[in-house]
C-alpha cells in the first residue's frame, strides 16, 4: 500500500465490490493448496496462473528463493536467500543490521526479499545457522546492544567459519547441512520434505 498514493487507494476502496463466488472458490483452493505439506500443487498453479490472482507468479518467484536449488547436473546449493545471506558474511564479526546494509552486488537483491519478510526475518535466520549442528556455519558473539532491549538487529553479531563458506562456495553435500525452515506447509532443507528448486524453476522432490 506504501507504494501508492492516498486517492489511488481511497478511488479502488471506492470501486471495491463483494468477490464472485467462483473467484472466492478459487481463493480457498489456492489457500488450502499453500497450506499443504506438499507445496507441489500451490507451486504448479503459480506457475501456470489462476484466473484473478495476476500476483500468484510474483509470489512463486519470492517463495522459490528459499527452497534449496539441485543444478541440471544433480549438486545441491542453497536457497537463493540463504547463499546471499552466507555471501554478505565475512570471517569479520558482523551485525544483522551491517549485514543488511553492506554495500555489494547482492544490496539491491537482500532488500527486495527482506521488504516481503521483514527486517527481522535476517536475525532469525542466522540464529537458525548459528544454532545448527555441532560444526556450525556461522558463529555468534554478543553484539553492541544488550538482548532482550529492543534491538534484535544489533543485540548478537555474526561470522562466517570455514564449513560455511564451503557451503556457500561448494553447496551441500544433503540437504540437512542447513537449517530447515518453515514455508507454508512445509519445510525447507528437511530430510522429511526434500524439496528441491530446479534450474527451470519447477519444486520438485529429491
Amino acid at each position: 500500500m506504501s507504494d501508492h498514493a492516498d486517492e489511488v487507494l481511497l478511488n479502488r476502496l471506492g470501486k471495491a465490490s463483494p468477490w464472485p463466488p467462483e473467484r472466492y472458490d478459487r481463493a480457498v483452493r489456492l489457500w488450502d493448496s499453500y497450506v499443504d505439506e506438499n507445496p507441489l500443487s500451490f507451486a504448479e498453479s503459480c506457475r501456470a496462473g489462476v484466473e484473478g490472482f495476476p500476483e500468484l507468479a510474483p509470489l512463486w518467484a519470492f517463495l522459490s528463493c528459499f527452497f534449496p536449488r539441485r543444478t541440471a547436473e544433480g549438486d545441491l546449493r542453497l536457497s537463493r536467500f540463504d547463499e546471499i545471506t552466507l555471501s554478505r558474511l565475512s570471517t569479520e564479526w558482523q551485525t544483522p543490521a551491517g549485514v543488511a546494509a553492506q554495500k555489494s552486488e547482492t544490496l539491491v537483491d537482500m532488500w527486495h526479499l527482506l521488504f516481503c519478510t521483514g527486517d527481522l526475518f535476517l536475525p532469525r535466520r542466522l540464529e537458525h545457522w548459528a544454532d545448527h549442528e555441532s560444526s556450525a556455519a556461522v558463529d555468534r558473539a554478543p553484539g553492541p546492544k544488550p538482548p532482550n532491549a529492543g534491538y534484535p538487529m544489533l543485540s548478537e553479531v555474526y561470522r562466517l567459519t570455514e564449513r560455511g563458506m564451503r557451503l556457500r562456495d561448494k553447496g551441500l553435500d544433503e540437504l540437512t547441512d542447513a537449517p530447515s525452515l518453515p514455508i507454508a506447509g512445509t519445510e525447507a532443507y528437511s530430510a522429511a520434505a526434500p524439496w528441491v528448486l530446479l534450474d527451470d524453476g519447477r519444486l520438485a522432490r529429491l
